[in-house]
């Protein structure tokens, strides 16, 4: 190399030339980087101008750094010393290497190591003998050791920091801040969540490093927020979309008028706002997730204005003498933070000059107060001035003070008019009511006299001993409230004319020409026995009238014009017929041994058609005679119900003519006078022997309206089999009148025929006379096989012929009529009545369709009369009570329930009382009214009540109804609530409340799948006596047009007829069970008829469908309205009665042998949706005719109201000729009293 001097040099600038350019590789104006490729963050750190080296990861083991000497290569002999200072936490720098040094040298390596991973980090000082090391090259809970390679530490050489709350940045960003990042000055990266509803405000874990266990935060709400207020004071905010970890915002209104007026209020909690103010209220959630890291979510400004209407704030109470104001205001305020003063004036009275008196309370918030010292019965106008400005007691109320006790009488005025009579006059202008009565007694002879409302003080006491003082008491009443009392002596004076000598003279004198008066009364009978024949011969014999047969098509025009003008073509026709047909003699019946044998004198048999009997000679005579019928001679016998001494005699007329059927159209005994012999054994005697004939009884089946009973009659003195003989005795003809109900008799009818065979005699039918109700039924069954053979019927021509068979058959006008609204019914509607045998068939006919044709079932439904405003409902429409009725189904006024006031509360009712409230007019005795109607049960008329779901106003009212009428079930057959509308306002509860005065406690409950039975323990609070109530609650018709299963409501229904002794206890039966729903007709509707078909089918075995929807129709309106309701009673009772083995299942209960009387006295109606026309009545009561030999029917048989509810009565007719009153007047027909409302009415609709 020595040798090769040019190359030496060659190698040295070679050497030079690489030392300067790695010199200036180093770029000194660039920041230090660490190596550390993970290293992220904003590019906003200051660092100071340093000139950093390459990251060494190769160090050696003592740490000194692997570059030697500066990058310009010149060696120095230098001392330094350095140490590590720790900045302030709140600057973004970590820590600063302070170097100290004896040269002019500035530019050192640095080196820091991560004790935990190892790691060491080079960085140049630059020209600073410092270099600052920044948060953002460092990481949390990390030791940092600081190394400056030739250069002696003198103090701290490590660095530690840990990461806090304070370095966190919270961004939030996306739609409706639904982003959140979070952000630190170490090296740490980015930490962004998507909150959700599910995650808002739960807490989350940040920057979890290998050592470091992380920062805790909390995340935002997922969406800005949305608040809502209730519109009422108090009102309530609510956090409409709060997520369900997040904690309630805090809410904050200010008035938009008044800006010092704000208010803080937490969502959930009410606060009381001014009413009718605005306010604009803004939600605020305050987020910190992190100390120093705050941000708000704040919801839009939010309009409050809360209306308040207080027009009618103050509801007034009035008593006798004071009026009781409370607040009744809207639900919107039901609790006003304000007070007011009320103040009552009387009404100026015109013409009087006395003040009354006048009186003001104050009214606070949720209470009462009362105003005092007021008149009696007078009129107030009450003014309330509210005391906070709001001017919300706008409107002047009127009060009327109830009556009070009247002044006590004046200008009594006592005198004796005779020498016996004292009269008494008397004044009073303080009456303080309306109803104004005086009372007045003598004493001690006299009981209390008063006189009629309003009438003049005047009394009069007669026939008064002389000489004799009297303490005279009058007082005056108004609303049963007593006055006080006047009393006063007065002495009556001696009588001058008194003669008793002549007192006896006319005794004697009386005597004889009352003795004288009763012997021509003798004598006038006699000879009107005797000349029976010459009076008949005085009868005209041209009277009957061209009337024509009717066609069953103008069946119904018929009726409207004769029932039209207050039936007078009724009454000229039936008047027209000859009572009595002269030309056929009555010998037999007359002679003397036979005249014992007749009931009434006048109602004798013709001889030419009388039933002989085979004794022979003048034993042979019984008043009976054969009656012809529809193209079928000696068809009928009709005959007079039996007396004591006649009954063997009537069986061997039963005997003899081998009839088998005997119908019984009256009763024993009616209206305290007998009627007919009970000719049969009763079940206790089985056997009775009537001379020479036994009569024994076999069974005995009680319906209703008619008893069957099933005897053997066996003559003692032949030997020949016994005779059977079915007995059906109909007892629901009322004691006055006629039934009101026709479909009874086609009933009758459908039994009596049930029983015929071919080989039977006659059909015997009697009642008392054998000619009124008996005439009226072989009318009804002739006229209806006329109708069926001929498709007419002659009513007229037949009732003619029957009178020439016997006399006075269909005895008065009322019957007659009877006779063609029986026509009508059958002609219109036919029978439909079904036998359980036959059930399940019929019903499949009846389910069949022929294309798009209606079915059989849907034609019937059809039919069925809808009986609009056929009765008047004036009651239920009355203003005041228009609030008590849930929806416009309202009772009729006829047979609604009222409830008893005052005393008779919490009296029980009579359930067998059935006249009480009968008609439409009111009744003396105040009632309160309640929306509901009693219906007629199977059993009994009003037997049932059908009852809208009570209102919160009215449960007071519907508890009272339940005991007064001694309710022992009530079925509810809807829910409280269905659907968001309430139904029936809940008059129970499990621990005792009260509603008004009357308390109802919950003592037992039983839950079956498809009711609730509750026991109720009822009890006015006045009264010691309680009362139990099993309610029945249905579970499965709520939110249904109908029960989706029949067999649920079948079975609950059973239950209660079962475990409620309805089925075989007479006194059960005839206490009223309550049914109600939502309007007391669509739901309880249905389930009263199943009711009555249940009973009907396990007495008699037999359903009428049709009739029993046409009665409740009747009854009340909105019943069995839809063909789904109609269907839906055929489906119910086929899965009450299934079939086994090809027949109907029967069931198990023991037979019932309570005998029932129905004396139901309820109008019919019957029509059709294509018959045209109004509404027509029954004519008013008409009595027949005078007859000949002087016979008179005095009282006669009525015919039915008109739809108006009116009962209008006419005065018999009487013969002028007559001489005296026959028998039969008093004891045949009698004519019912003003308010009866018997008799049949047809209702043909338009």
């Amino acid at each position: 190399m020595a040798t090769f001097p040019g190359l030496r040099l060659l190698l040295l600038v070679l050497a030079g030339l690489a030392l300067c350019m790695i010199s200036t590789a180093v770029d000194p104006t660039k920041q230090p980087t660490p190596l550390d490729s993970t290293t992220k963050g904003p590019s906003t750190l200051t660092i100071p101008s340093q000139t950093p080296t390459s990251s060494n990861t190769d160090k050696k083991k003592d740490g000194s750094s692997s570059i030697k000497n500066p990058p310009n290569g010149t060696k120095t002999d230098h001392s330094c010393t350095y140490k590590v200072i720790e900045r302030e936490k709140n600057s973004s720098i970590a820590f600063e290497v302070k170097i100290t040094s004896n040269s002019s040298r500035t530019n050192y390596t640095v080196e820091y190591t991560d004790t935990l991973q190892n790691h060491t980090e080079t960085m140049w000082s630059g020209n600073e003998l410092s270099l600052l090391i920044p948060f953002k090259m460092l990481k949390p809970s990390r030791k940092y050791t600081v190394h400056v390679p030739n250069c002696t530490s003198t103090g701290n050489t490590w660095f530690q920091g840990e990461l806090t709350e304070k370095d966190i940045k919270v961004n939030l960003t996306g739609t409706d801040q639904k982003k959140v990042c979070f952000e630190t000055e170490w090296n740490l990266p980015e930490k962004c969540f998507d909150v959700t509803k599910a995650n808002a405000c739960t807490n989350q874990t940040i920057f979890k490093e290998v050592n470091y266990t992380g920062v805790n935060i909390t995340l935002p709400p997922a969406e800005k927020l949305y608040i809502t207020f209730e519109k009422w004071i108090p009102t309530k905010f609510t956090w409409v979309n709060k997520p369900e970890n997040c904690e309630n915002i805090s809410i904050a209104c200010s008035s938009t008028v008044d800006k010092s007026e704000a208010v803080k209020v937490k969502p959930g909690q009410k606060q009381d706002l001014k009413p009718s103010h605005n306010y604009s209220c803004t939600g605020t959630y305050h987020y910190e997730p992190c100390v120093g890291c705050k941000t708000v979510n704040i919801s839009t400004h939010l309009l409050v204005n809360i209306e308040c209407d207080m027009r009618n704030a103050i509801v007034l109470k009035p008593s006798n003498k004071s009026i009781l104001a409370t607040w009744n205001v809207n639900q919107t305020c039901h609790t006003p933070n304000f007070t007011a003063k009320v103040t009552c004036n009387p009404k100026k009275s015109e013409g009087k000059n006395a003040m009354k008196p006048e009186g003001d309370c104050n009214l606070s918030p949720t209470k009462s107060c009362n105003v005092k010292s007021l008149d009696y019965f007078t009129d107030y106008t009450c003014q309330c001035n509210d005391t906070d400005g709001y001017n919300f007691c706008k409107n002047n109320n009127k009060a009327k003070t109830l009556p009070g006790p009247p002044g006590k009488p004046t200008n009594v005025v006592v005198v004796i008019k005779s020498n016996n009579i004292i009269q008494v006059s008397c004044d009073n202008k303080e009456w303080h009511g309306n109803k104004k009565l005086f009372h007045a007694k003598l004493d001690p002879e006299y009981k209390w006299t008063k006189l009629k409302p309003n009438e003049t003080c005047l009394f009069s006491f007669e026939n008064l001993y002389y000489l004799t003082t009297y303490q005279v008491t009058v007082y005056a009443e108004n609303d049963g409230i007593p006055s006080e009392h006047f009393t006063a002596p007065k002495t009556t004076e001696y009588n001058s004319g008194a003669v008793l000598g002549f007192l006896g003279f006319l005794i004697v004198v009386t005597s004889i020409a009352l003795m004288f008066v009763l012997y021509k009364i003798y004598l006038l009978k006699r000879d009107k026995s005797r000349d029976d024949r010459e009076m008949d011969d005085l009868l005209p014999q041209t009277t009957l009238l061209p009337v024509e047969p009717i066609a069953a098509d103008a069946l119904v025009e018929a009726y409207r014009k004769k029932i039209a003008d207050e039936g007078r073509l009724f009454m000229e026709e039936f008047q027209s017929i000859p009572r009595i047909f002269s030309n056929y003699t009555v010998k037999e019946a007359k002679k003397a041994d036979n005249q014992p044998k007749n009931r009434y004198v006048d109602i004798l048999p013709y001889d030419y058609n009388r039933v002989q009997l085979s004794n022979g000679g003048r034993h042979d005579y019984i008043n009976a005679s054969f009656i012809e019928g529809y193209k079928e001679s000696n068809k009928y016998i009709a005959a007079q119900g039996p007396k004591e001494e006649t009954v063997g005699d009537f069986w061997r007329m039963i005997w003899e003519q081998q009839s088998s059927i005997i119908v019984m159209v009256t009763r024993c005994e009616e209206g305290n006078k007998t009627k007919c012999a009970q000719y049969w054994p009763s079940l206790d005697r089985e056997t009775e022997i009537f001379d020479d004939y036994v009569v024994k009884i076999k069974g005995e089946e009680n319906c209703p309206d008619y008893i069957i009973r099933r005897l053997s009659l066996m003559n003692r003195k032949e030997k020949s089999a016994e005779q059977d003989v079915t007995h059906i005795q109909f007892t629901s003809w009322p004691d006055h009148g006629v039934p009101g109900e026709p479909g009874l008799l086609l009933k009758l009818r459908r039994r009596v025929n049930s029983f015929k065979n071919f080989f039977s005699g006659p059909i015997v039918i009697h009642c008392s006379a054998g000619v009124g109700r008996t005439g009226t039924y072989i009318g009804i069954d002739a006229m209806i096989e006329s109708l069926e053979a001929e498709g007419r019927m002659d009513i007229y021509g037949y009732v003619v012929k029957l009178r020439r068979q016997r006399c006075l058959m269909v005895q008065v006008e009322a019957q007659y009529v009877l006779i063609h609204t029986a026509l009508i019914e059958y002609n219109q509607f036919g029978e439909t009545e079904i036998p359980l045998s036959d059930f399940h068939s019929t019903v499949n006919t009846l389910k069949q369709k022929d294309g798009s044709d209606p079915s059989l079932m849907e034609m019937e439904f059809q039919k069925t009369p809808k009986f609009k405003n056929w009765r008047s409902s004036n009651t239920a429409l009355s203003e005041e009570n228009k609030k008590k009725n849930r929806s416009s189904v309202v009772p009729y006024d006829f047979n609604r329930v009222p409830i008893r006031l005052e005393e008779d509360d919490g009296r029980g009712s009579d359930a067998d009382d059935e006249d009480e409230y009968s008609s439409d007019e009111e009744d003396e005795m105040p009632t309160k009214y309640i929306n509901a109607s009693f219906l007629d049960g199977y059993w009994c008329p009003r037997s049932l009540i059908a009852a809208q779901g009570p209102l919160s106003d009215t449960v007071e009212d519907f508890l009272q109804m339940l005991l007064q009428q001694r309710a022992r079930t009530v079925v509810m057959l809807s829910d409280c609530t269905e659907n968001g509308q309430e139904f029936c306002s809940q008059y129970w509860n499990d621990e005792k409340k009260e509603f008004g005065e009357m308390s109802v406690e919950v003592k037992e409950t039983e839950t079956f799948p498809t009711y609730i039975r509750r026991s109720l323990e009822i009890q006015h609070t006045k009264r010691k006596e309680s009362h139990t109530v099993q309610q029945y609650h249905f579970l499965k018709w709520a939110g249904n047009e109908l029960p989706a299963n029949p067999h649920d409501l079948i079975d609950m229904l059973k239950t209660i007829r079962q475990t409620g002794g309805y089925k075989n206890s007479r006194e059960n039966r005839g206490t009223p069970i309550v049914f109600h729903c939502n309007d007391g007709s669509s739901r309880s509707g249905v389930a009263c008829a199943l009711w009555n078909l249940l009973d009907s089918a396990d007495t008699e075995k037999l359903v009428d469908i049709f009739q029993v929807a046409k009665g409740l129709r009747k009854e009340r309106p909105g019943m069995i309205t839809s063909p789904e309701q109609y269907q839906f009673l055929y489906a119910a009772l086929e899965a009450a009665f299934p079939v086994q083995n090809g027949e109907v299942k029967k069931e198990t209960a023991s037979p019932d042998t309570v005998q029932i009387i129905n004396e139901e006295t309820a109008l019919i109606s019957a029509a059709t949706e294509d018959q045209e026309g109004a509404a027509s009545s029954q004519p008013a009561q008409q009595q027949a005719d005078a007859g000949v030999s002087g016979a008179s029917v005095a009282n006669g048989d009525t015919g039915a109201n008109k739809d108006t509810g009116a009962n209008k009565d006419t005065e018999a007719k009487k013969d002028t000729g007559a001489n005296e009153a026959s028998e039969s007047s008093e004891q045949t027909e009698k004519p019912p009293s003003e308010n009866a409302t018997n008799g049949p009415t047809v209702t043909v609709e338009v």
